[in-house]
């Protein structure tokens, strides 16, 4: 069984992650959770550049005030790292090490990161599959006179699944629901070609650049020529 993993949180100075929101969702089964963390402190005992950073956050990326949830983290940390135990591959999808971090060390184990794999943002796959599927937090906040799209952890972890699940049918070709094994393959053989299509394209560009600067040498040359023949002496004739 393989599952995505996707946080919402806080970055604060350092480098720190504090979480907020946890979501998980199975590869081979319609099965899913997501849970809003409750704060671990109160919110006037942080630094003023902390609670800078949860505001900033609250208000402009997942739209969970610091005071909202009742899932102690602690014990929902323990509760998923057992549900983990037999995961034959973890999936997340992060731009920042700290939250790799995080994760590895409440899992206790590799999580894979599909950055590295060349996923595109969930905002990008958002467009791509057309879809949307929020959790009951962020879909009754949508609803309110505030409309502002927040980024929803379960949400996204049903665009990285649609994603990696047409990735693992276009490398097989078979409809049917890929396994563990198929999943590994493809997104090794995603990343090989994509690689080398880039690199394809990478050394056509700068082809075209070196054509584009021979033919600007050869023009400035005929123009030396034609300055330096305008501006020779006529011959002289007996």
């Amino acid at each position: 069984m393989d599952y995505i993993i996707d946080l919402q949180g806080y970055i604060c100075p350092e480098f720190e992650f504090l979480p907020k929101e946890i979501a998980v969702v199975s590869l081979m089964r319609h099965s899913a959770s997501s849970w809003i963390l409750s704060p671990p402190n109160h919110y006037h005992t942080y630094e003023p550049d902390v609670k800078k950073c949860i505001d900033l956050y609250s208000l402009k990326v997942h739209g969970i005030r610091w005071s909202e949830g009742s899932v102690p983290g602690e014990d929902l940390c323990i509760e998923i790292k057992n549900m983990m135990l037999s995961a034959n591959n973890i999936y997340t999808f992060v731009d920042s090490r700290s939250k790799v971090e995080f994760l590895e060390w409440t899992l206790g184990r590799n999580v894979l990161n599909l950055c590295d794999f060349l996923c595109s943002s969930s905002s990008e796959l958002s467009r791509e599959f057309g879809f949307k599927a929020a959790c009951l937090h962020h879909m009754l906040k949508s609803e309110t006179k505030v409309h502002r799209e927040y980024h929803c952890a379960l949400n996204n972890c049903h665009l990285y699944k649609k994603w990696i699940i047409k990735v693992a049918r276009d490398y097989s070709g078979s409809p049917d629901a890929p396994d563990s094994g198929t999943i590994s393959r493809a997104l090794g053989h995603y990343l090989r070609e994509n690689i080398e299509d880039n690199l394809v394209e990478n050394m056509s560009a700068v082809s075209t650049e070196d054509d584009v600067d021979d033919d600007d040498d050869d023009d400035d040359a005929e123009d030396d020529n034609t300055s330096a023949a305008g501006s020779a002496p006529p011959p002289a004739y007996d």
